[in-house]
């Protein structure tokens, strides 16, 4: 009888350890909130303008916001058109990033960045990397204690909730 107990314990714990190890497992924060946050700020005064506030990007509809016709003349030329800008949020993002690094998507953004066309003030590594802390956040990743750098080597799928 208490052969059969032992047993059954055994087997329970081994249930709940299979159990367990099932769950999905996401990476802790590689991003504080700080850096979320002045990434925002940055994103507003740069990428938003182009890219929209809503991370959406833009199919060129003519109702979107802001206009393409307010936007300095480099940036409407660089856009073309139809005016479609890819979006940064989103399941089309994540089809196209979520299997890559943040330090990946840290240095597209800096390619971006560091084009002629855009000449944005303040613009620098620091900027970008915050940045990119603001679109994981808006993609679902969660703020940590950890900064994040340019060298953060995680998968960006990995980090959304």
């Amino acid at each position: 009888m208490n052969r059969k107990a032992i047993l059954l314990a055994v087997a329970m714990l081994g249930t709940g350890r299979l159990i367990l190890t099932g769950q999905h497992q996401t990476a802790p924060g590689v991003f504080t909130s700080a850096q979320a946050e002045a990434g925002r700020k940055a994103y507003e005064n740069t990428c938003g303008r182009c890219h929209t506030y809503t991370l959406l990007g833009r199919k060129g509809d003519a109702d979107e916001l802001p206009p393409v016709s307010s936007l300095p003349a480099a940036y409407r030329k660089f856009i073309g058109n139809p005016n479609h800008v890819p979006p940064l949020a989103g399941r089309a993002f994540l089809d196209r990033w979520g299997e890559k690094t943040a330090a990946e998507l840290i240095a597209r953004f800096q390619v971006t960045a560091s084009d002629p066309f855009f000449q944005f003030e303040g613009m620098n590594d620091d900027t970008t990397v915050n940045i990119t802390a603001y679109v994981l956040q808006v993609n679902g990743a969660k703020a940590g204690t950890q900064p994040l750098t340019r060298t953060t080597g995680v998968v960006v799928n990995s980090l959304i909730q």
